[in-house]
């Protein structure tokens, strides 16, 4: 391979990781913030790096979902014609999980649950998140899950061997979505990923404080001002797990704010932070994003309009109602119309566009 597209490909795992993913480390996970009461001064709810370690060398590479949103087992042939990384439908789906992992609390409960979907001909996207109190969500084949959405991801691992395939086969399932891929991340690499851009801004149309979080075992209580606010990585950290000033669905909008920040930030910087990005991802990230396609990936999440992306949280009051206590239910219709609508149409076979 030549110098320059061993760089592409270095830099091509790099950006599918970071401009959608990165800061999702912080911005994903959710913790247990103001619940049980401060950290000891200089720890960290953090699981070490090996804890989800997943070298880019050992990213399998994954046949596509077929349109209603199964899964191919291992072993299975590719749909004839259909491109490996878009699937039937033409355009990419992947599949973003936070973990919630640490060494008090071992087992992976996904608290954060993000769909991202973007169109490489178009650069058109769209992304939504399922709340973590969502009840009742879909199995991969048949029936629902009657605990917490927040505890699938890990019944499926314990109950199947290959969690992350059966995940995308109920998320499939529950939103008529081909799932072409997925990402999984944990605490490990939160405020470093974030510090290797150097923070990350939000703006906020109100002030925002949480009374009840503990920033360490001295000091409780953070917010922000409304307005454009520099956020360090410890700050960005608390902006996604902090929810005691508002509520888990707001949390979770926050989050998505975040994400647009860290990809207007890492592209505002350029190639410059890559290897150091490259270097923590290596060692926080599980994803089947392929390698053999990492050059076609850098372009798209370089060229993609995610600026204008549609985003929304799946929650009260038009896509979940309650279900008792702090459950909710997914309105799988309205869920399912607002998909429609905002998602980049599927292009049947589309294929991608030539380099």
């Amino acid at each position: 391979m030549a110098p320059r597209s061993r760089v592409l490909a270095v830099a091509g795992l790099a950006v599918p990781i970071i401009l959608v993913v990165a800061v999702v480390a912080a911005l994903l996970m959710n913790g247990n913030s103001g619940g049980s009461g401060p950290l000891a001064a200089g720890t960290s709810p953090s699981p070490s790096a090996t804890d989800l370690a997943l070298p880019p060398t050992a990213i399998p590479t994954a046949v596509p979902t077929p349109a209603d949103g199964s899964s191919p087992s291992p072993g299975e042939s590719l749909v004839p014609g259909a491109d490996p990384l878009l699937g039937t439908d033409g355009r990419l789906t992947v599949l973003l999980l936070g973990s919630d992992y640490r060494r008090a609390h071992p087992g992976n409960r996904t608290d954060a649950i993000m769909i991202v979907s973007i169109d490489p001909t178009t650069g058109k996207s769209a992304a939504f998140s399922v709340p973590r109190d969502i009840t009742d969500f879909p199995l991969p084949k048949s029936g629902t899950f009657g605990a917490k959405v927040t505890g699938l991801y890990q019944h499926l691992d314990s109950t199947t061997g290959d969690g992350a395939t059966a995940m995308k086969q109920a998320v499939g399932r529950a939103f008529g979505l081909e799932i072409d891929r997925y990402v999984l991340i944990g605490f490990t690499g939160v405020t470093r990923l974030v510090a290797a851009v150097g923070g990350v801004d939000v703006t906020l149309a109100a002030p925002y404080y949480d009374p009840y979080y503990w920033v360490n075992g001295h000091h409780r209580g953070w917010g922000l001002p409304a307005g454009k606010s520099h956020l360090n990585a410890a700050d960005a950290l608390i902006f996604a797990r902090s929810r005691k000033g508002d509520s888990d669905f707001s949390r979770a909008k926050r989050q998505q704010q975040l994400v647009m920040a860290a990809v207007t930030k890492v592209r505002t910087r350029g190639v410059q932070d890559l290897p150091t990005l490259v270097s923590i991802a290596r060692d926080t990230v599980r994803t089947d994003l392929p390698l053999a396609r990492m050059n076609d990936l850098f372009d798209l999440f370089s060229t993609a309009n995610l600026g204008a992306a549609k985003h929304v949280v799946f929650g009260p009051k038009r896509f979940a109602v309650r279900a008792g206590g702090t459950d909710y239910r997914l309105v799988l219709s309205a869920c399912t119309k607002w998909i429609a609508a905002n998602f980049p149409p599927a292009r049947p076979m589309g294929t991608w566009p030539a380099s």
